[in-house]
C-alpha cells in the first residue's frame, strides 16, 4: 500500500498537474475549494473523469473554511451540510476512493455543550453517508492534542464508511501525544488514511518530507504495523515541494525503488 499514494493538487490545477503527478507514479487528492464547487457542471465532471482515467485511483478534499458539522445555529449548519452534500456527489461521481474532511470543533465554544455538538457532528456526517453511495469520509485532525474527539465522533455517527485521516504535519504541531500512541487509539479495523508534509513543530509549514524534524523513519514502521488497510497522500505547496517530497518520499518509504530521473 506503500507504493500507491496520492499528490493533493487544487482542482482548478488537475488538468495542468496531472501529468506531472502520473510522472511521479501517484495519483491526485483533488482540493475542491469552497468557491470552486458551483463549476462542477455534469460536462465539468465529465472532463475531470476523463483526466482520471490515466489513474488507478483518486481521491478527494474537501472544503474546510467555514464549514461547521455541530453548529447550534441550525442555518449555518444547513448551508455546510448542502455544501459537503455537493461535494460528496461530486466525490460518488468521480468514483473517488475517499472524501477527506475537517470536522473543525472548537473547545473555546463547545467544551460546555459537547454532548450537543457531537449529536449535532455525527448526524451531519450520517446523513452524508446515507445520502451517497461510495466514498468514504476521512476525518481529518488539525489542532486537537489526541483523538479523542474523532474517535468519539466516528463511535456516535457509527458509519463504517466514517474513518480517520491522520495529518502527520498537524500532529507535530498541536499533539500531546506520540503518533504511535495516537494510532493505537484508533479502531484498527477500519481504513486509516495519512496526510504526509513536515515542519519544525512550530508552525504548520508544509514543509517537503525531511526538510523538518518529523521522524518519517518512525512513521514508516508506524503505518506498516497497521492491521488495517491505509492510503497515503502527500500535500506540497509547489511543484519544487512536490517533487522532493515524491522523491524523500520514494527513499524513507520504498527503499527499493528508485526515484523518478
Amino acid at each position: 500500500m506503500f507504493e500507491d499514494f496520492f499528490i493533493r493538487v487544487a482542482s482548478e490545477r488537475l488538468d495542468r498537474e496531472a501529468a506531472r503527478i502520473a510522472a511521479l507514479n501517484a495519483g491526485p487528492e483533488i482540493y475542491i475549494k469552497a468557491d470552486r464547487i458551483r463549476e462542477f457542471s455534469a460536462r465539468a465532471v465529465a472532463a475531470t473523469k476523463k483526466i482520471l482515467g490515466d489513474f488507478r485511483e483518486h481521491t478527494v478534499h474537501a472544503p474546510f473554511m467555514d464549514v461547521w458539522p455541530g453548529a447550534a445555529d441550525e442555518d449555518m449548519r444547513r448551508l455546510s451540510l448542502e455544501k459537503m452534500d455537493r461535494v460528496m456527489g461530486i466525490a460518488a461521481d468521480l468514483g473517488s476512493k475517499l472524501v477527506v474532511m475537517h470536522f473543525n470543533y472548537d473547545p473555546i465554544y463547545y467544551r460546555q455543550q459537547f454532548g450537543q455538538w457531537l449529536d449535532r457532528a455525527a448526524q451531519f456526517f450520517s446523513t452524508l453517508l446515507q445520502r451517497h453511495d461510495g466514498p468514504l469520509i476521512a476525518l481529518e485532525n488539525i489542532a486537537e492534542p489526541t483523538p479523542l474527539i474523532a474517535l468519539q465522533l466516528m463511535k456516535k455517527a457509527d458509519q463504517p464508511r466514517l474513518v480517520h485521516c491522520f495529518d502527520f504535519g498537524h500532529h507535530h504541531v498541536f499533539a500531546s501525544i506520540p503518533f504511535q500512541e495516537w494510532l493505537f487509539y484508533l479502531d484498527r479495523r477500519q481504513h486509516i488514511h495519512f496526510h504526509l508534509h513536515d515542519n519544525r513543530g512550530d508552525s504548520d509549514d508544509h514543509l517537503a518530507l525531511g526538510q523538518g524534524n518529523i521522524d518519517w523513519q518512525a512513521a514508516k514502521i508506524a503505518i506498516a504495523g497497521l492491521p488495517c488497510p491505509f492510503s497515503i497522500t502527500l500535500e506540497p505547496k509547489s511543484a519544487e515541494i512536490m517533487r522532493a517530497s515524491a522523491i524523500y518520499y520514494r527513499k524513507i518509504f520504498l527503499p527499493a525503488r528508485r526515484p523518478p530521473a
